[in-house]
């Protein structure tokens, strides 16, 4: 297992501080690496992960604890989140198995067995403030799930979907849907905020470094993760400041102690949350990563 030396890091005005927490990973996901599928329930944390060096054994969600600054097991579900997951506020776990998403209650006496699959499928975002799930295909616009109810969710704009031609990106922060995508065909991709019911909130002021973003909303603004680096916008979208590219001084590299690929950021106080990912080396199976992230921002 990989020692981080973290640190601090500082992008304009504002400061990041990393925290690496261990990872207790159980035997059978040593090796295990794709796109880290993680959220949270109840104070623990839920990951998919599944061992890439045997093709006959399926993902599966592990239920982790944070202890003594570790992520320890807790339970471990013979379901297959590897595409996508969330957990909504009454402990409805949404997955996407391939081209359906299936719903399974964690705080039923048997929460391995699925309800039937929804009317829609996609990457699966939960609320953790009201009873709303978004599912968000590529280039599609959002569909909310409440009360058993889809409602296609129509953005501010005119183009194709809201103000963009193509969307690459969707996350759910809070109340609001954080977005990056083309303002015209193979343009520039801009990050863009709307709340719930379509309306436009924020728009970045000039391109963002990547069409496929990591988001959060934060007390002073939004957080994009772009691929090695981390941008920082005000809560008009107007951009403050960002990480410098990897070879650079500032980098990602000296909050963390080396280069990860962060996949989500799962919200913790208001002046923290983790940032979960991956990392790994050439000669190396990716192993997976968090870090407690501690900001003004």
């Amino acid at each position: 297992m990989t020692q981080f030396q973290t640190g601090e890091l500082t992008i304009g005005d504002y400061t990041f501080k990393a925290q690496y927490i261990p990872f207790d990973v159980r035997r059978e996901v040593c090796g295990a690496y794709h796109l880290i599928k993680a959220d949270s329930y109840r104070g623990n944390y839920f990951f998919s992960f599944y061992n890439e060096d045997n093709e006959e054994q399926s993902a599966k969600i592990f239920e982790y604890a944070i202890k003594d600054d570790r992520l320890t097991p807790v339970e471990e579900y013979n379901i297959d989140g590897s595409d996508a997951l969330s957990i909504d506020r009454n402990g409805i776990l949404y997955v996407l198995e391939t081209f359906d998403v299936y719903c399974y209650d964690l705080n039923s006496s048997d929460p391995e067995e699925p309800g039937d699959a929804l009317d829609y499928w996609g990457r699966c975002y939960s609320s953790k403030d009201r009873d709303l799930t978004v599912l968000y295909r590529t280039n599609s616009a959002p569909v909310l799930v409440q009360d058993g109810e889809y409602t296609e969710l129509t953005l501010e704009g005119d183009n194709e979907i809201g103000p963009f031609y193509s969307m690459s990106s969707l996350n759910l922060s809070g109340d609001e849907l954080l977005t990056v995508g083309e303002l015209e065909s193979n343009g520039d991709d801009y990050f863009a905020a709307f709340d719930l019911d379509g309306n436009e909130l924020a728009r970045s002021s000039q391109p963002v470094g990547s069409f496929n973003a990591v988001m959060m909303k934060r007390p002073n603004g939004y957080l994009l993760d772009t691929g090695y680096m981390w941008e920082l916008y005000a809560p008009d979208g107007t951009f403050l400041e960002k990480s410098f590219p990897v070879g650079e001084r500032e980098t990602l590299c000296q909050l963390c102690g080396d280069f990860c690929i962060f996949d989500v950021f799962l919200p913790l106080e208001e002046n923290a949350f983790l940032a979960v990912g991956h990392h790994g080396k050439a000669t190396e199976p990716d192993e997976p990563v968090v870090f407690r992230i501690t900001t003004d921002f």
